[in-house]
C-alpha cells in the first residue's frame, strides 16, 4: 500500500495559514476543525513550516499567555520533512516513528498533494491486515 492509496480515500484536502496567522488563530482551526497541525504555506503554495500540537504547547511553556500574539512563523517548525505519493505505508511509517511527527506533507514534483497522519496510516495498515486476513480465509477454504 501506498501514500497515493491513502490520499485516493481521504482526498488531498490540507489545512494551511499564512506565516502571518496569529498563534490563536492557529489554535481556533486547530480546535474548530479537530485537526492536529496545519500547514504555513507562502504566496506560491510552498510549504514553508507546520504548526502542531506540540508546537503550541512549547510556546505557550516559552511565552505564556502572550504566545497567542506571535504569528505562526515564530512557532512553526521550518525544516518540514515530507513524502511522494509513491512511498510506501512502511516507509512513512519508518519516518514518522524516527522523527516523533505524526503529520507529514505530501509533495511531489514541488507540488503539495495532501497531508497524512499517523491516524491515516494505522487506518490504512489496518485495512490492508484485514484485505490479507480475509484473503487467507478464502484460501484456507478453498483449500
Amino acid at each position: 500500500m501506498f501514500v497515493s492509496d491513502i490520499l485516493t480515500q481521504k482526498g488531498g484536502l490540507v489545512h494551511s495559514v499564512t506565516p502571518e496567522t496569529s498563534v490563536a488563530e492557529v489554535a481556533q482551526q486547530l480546535s474548530t476543525r479537530r485537526i492536529g497541525s496545519v500547514l504555513v504555506l507562502d504566496d506560491e503554495s510552498s510549504v514553508v513550516g507546520i504548526v502542531s500540537e506540540r508546537d503550541l504547547v512549547r510556546a505557550l511553556a516559552s511565552h505564556g499567555a502572550q504566545a497567542l500574539t506571535l504569528q505562526a512563523r515564530q512557532v512553526m517548525t521550518r525544516e518540514v520533512v515530507t513524502c511522494d505519493s509513491d512511498d510506501s505505508i512502511d516507509t512513512i511509517m519508518e519516518t514518522m516513528t524516527r522523527g516523533r511527527f505524526r503529520h507529514l506533507p505530501v509533495v511531489r514534483h514541488g507540488e503539495l498533494l495532501g497531508l497524512v497522519s499517523i491516524g491515516d496510516v494505522v487506518k490504512a495498515r489496518l485495512e490492508e491486515a484485514r484485505h490479507e486476513t480475509e484473503a487467507l480465509k478464502a484460501y484456507i477454504v478453498a483449500g
